[in-house]
């Protein structure tokens, strides 16, 4: 029994590396992801009045599978995986602003 506690108490170790590689995956899945669906919405807003609606989405939504995988590096080349997920979101937070900014002045939300 005893063994099975101490088993669970060293299983459980956050500071473990192998838990800083699982918050990476994670975040380069979830939070890239995020971030490639935020960019595209910034993308197909920004380039709605130059190019038509369609082109305009479909110009985002390719543009946002490098935004991914530029994003899924980028989260393990970082010195630890905190500083991956702070960046992830203060990305998505940017994109995300500028995209309602953008909705708000073109008068194109619809």
């Amino acid at each position: 029994m005893e063994y099975l506690v101490s088993y669970f108490i060293n299983f459980f170790n956050m500071p473990s590396p192998r838990w800083a590689v699982f918050s990476r995956i994670l975040a380069a899945t979830l939070g890239g992801y995020a971030l490639a669906t935020s960019s595209a919405l910034f993308i197909g807003q920004l380039l709605f009045s130059s190019a038509g609606k369609y082109q305009a989405i479909h110009i985002g939504l390719l543009l946002s599978f490098l935004v991914y995988a530029c994003a899924a590096m980028w989260v393990f080349s970082v010195s630890n995986a905190t500083k991956a997920w702070i960046g992830l979101i203060k990305w998505n937070l940017v994109f995300l602003l500028c995209t309602w900014l953008l909705m708000q002045f073109s008068g194109a939300s619809n």
